[in-house]
């Protein structure tokens, strides 16, 4: 439940600043990606797409550029919302998530996602 509210809090805050804030705009211009978070047996999850310029999200898990699996959702929660500045990489060196697609595309889309909630201030 509570990473279901976290996914839908990641999605409406990208939506948000995907409109409103000029520099990410500005990323999501060159991109046209989709990306995924969900859960190892596949209940839980959605895809974030930027494509044309345009940013959109829905529940589509087979179809992605990159994902990012997490074990079950209690990992996922506590390694994205209580994790810190270390709790993906705890994730990764614990096998609790796995990278699938091509990983380049993970630096992007944690730039992206911290942008939208506020973490990091692109120049």
């Amino acid at each position: 439940m509570l990473f279901s509210l976290l996914l839908w809090i990641i999605d409406l805050a990208i939506g948000r600043a995907a409109k409103s804030n000029k520099r990410l705009k500005g990323m999501i211009k060159i991109r046209n990606n989709s990306y995924v978070i969900m859960t190892k047996d596949g209940k839980i999850g959605r895809r974030f797409i930027f494509k044309d310029s345009k940013y959109s999200s829905d529940k589509v898990l087979t179809d992605y550029d990159m994902a990012m699996v997490f074990e079950n959702a209690d990992v996922g929660f506590k390694s994205l919302a209580l994790g810190g500045d270390s709790g993906m990489q705890d994730a990764i060196n614990n096998w609790s998530l796995m990278i699938q697609g091509d990983d380049y595309h993970t630096i992007w889309f944690g730039t992206v996602m911290g942008m939208a909630l506020g973490q990091v201030k692109r120049k």
